[in-house]
C-alpha cells in the first residue's frame, strides 16, 4: 500500500501515528514496530531460498504484491547488506517515523532470514538513519 493507492487510509495514519509519538517511548515504538514486522514475515512466509539472488527474489514477491518497494541484498565482508526503496512508512506515517517505523523492515528481514534457515545468533540492525528518499538499509550478521 503506498498514499496514493489507498488515500482512505492516509488521514487515519497520520493521527494514529501522531498519537503513537505522544504517548509512547521511542523504545516502546521500536519494539511494537518490531513486533509488527515479526507477525508481518511469519503471515509472508517466503519460498525457500538457499542463495541470495533467491532471497531477493522471493522478498521482493511479497513487496511487489503489497507495493511496497523493493530490496537489494548484496554480500560484504562477514554481514548481508540489504537495501529498502520505496517503502511507504514515510508516506504513511510522516518523516519523524522513520527512526521506529523502519524496525518494522528491520524485524521482518530478521524473521525471514531465520526462516530462511539462518543462525539464530545472527541479527539484523539498521545501518542509519533513512535518507531523505526513505530509502533503508539494514545489515545481517554477527
Amino acid at each position: 500500500m503506498n498514499s496514493t493507492s489507498a488515500p482512505q487510509w492516509q488521514p487515519f495514519l497520520s493521527v494514529f501515528s501522531q498519537e503513537l509519538m505522544q504517548n509512547l517511548t521511542p523504545r516502546l515504538l521500536t519494539q511494537l514496530m518490531r513486533g509488527a514486522g515479526s507477525q508481518f514475515a511469519r503471515q509472508y512466509t517466503l519460498a525457500g531460498a538457499g542463495t541470495v539472488a533467491e532471497m531477493q527474489d522471493a522478498m521482493n514477491r511479497v513487496w511487489n504484491e503489497l507495493g511496497w518497494g523493493v530490496v537489494e541484498i548484496r554480500e560484504a565482508q562477514d554481514w548481508l547488506v540489504l537495501t529498502h526503496y520505496h517503502a511507504p512508512l514515510k508516506a504513511v506515517f510522516g518523516a519523524d517515523s522513520l527512526a521506529w517505523a523502519g524496525a518494522f523492515l528491520e524485524s521482518a528481514y530478521e524473521t525471514w532470514m531465520h526462516q530462511l534457515g539462518a543462525d539464530s545468533q545472527l541479527r539484523m540492525s539498521t545501518a542509519g538513519p533513512a535518507d531523505v528518499s526513505g530509502t533503508m538499509v539494514f545489515l545481517f550478521g554477527r
